[in-house]
């Protein structure tokens, strides 16, 4: 069996990830919670508990997606209503060449 020889934290490059060593190389590398499930695998022959462990992390998982995807939405939303204000400003800027071309 395996034995976790290290667990720390990697900050050599954004983003700053946890690192797991087993038997002095490198087994793992990404967030902190997916180190913990991966050492519990370890711990217990590659088993984990779908409840206790995989269940609230896709819990979390599920929440930031969630965010992500309404944050993306408010910036399409922002997007059409600057191409809207764009294209009201240039018809304003079109029509006062065209009354100052006519006036003179």
């Amino acid at each position: 069996m395996s034995k976790v020889t290290k667990k720390y934290w990697k900050h050599d490059g954004p983003p700053s990830h946890y690192c797991v060593e087993v038997d002095g190389e490198v087994a793992f590398t990404g967030s902190y919670d997916q180190g913990m499930m991966f050492i519990k695998s370890l711990e217990n022959d590659g088993m984990v508990s779908f409840d206790e462990d995989f269940m609230p992390y896709v819990g979390t998982l599920s929440k930031r997606y969630y965010r992500a995807l309404m944050c993306e939405k408010e910036l399409r939303r922002n997007i059409i209503k600057l191409k809207k204000e764009i294209k009201e400003l240039k018809g304003c800027v079109r029509r006062k060449i065209r009354n100052s071309l006519t006036k003179d």
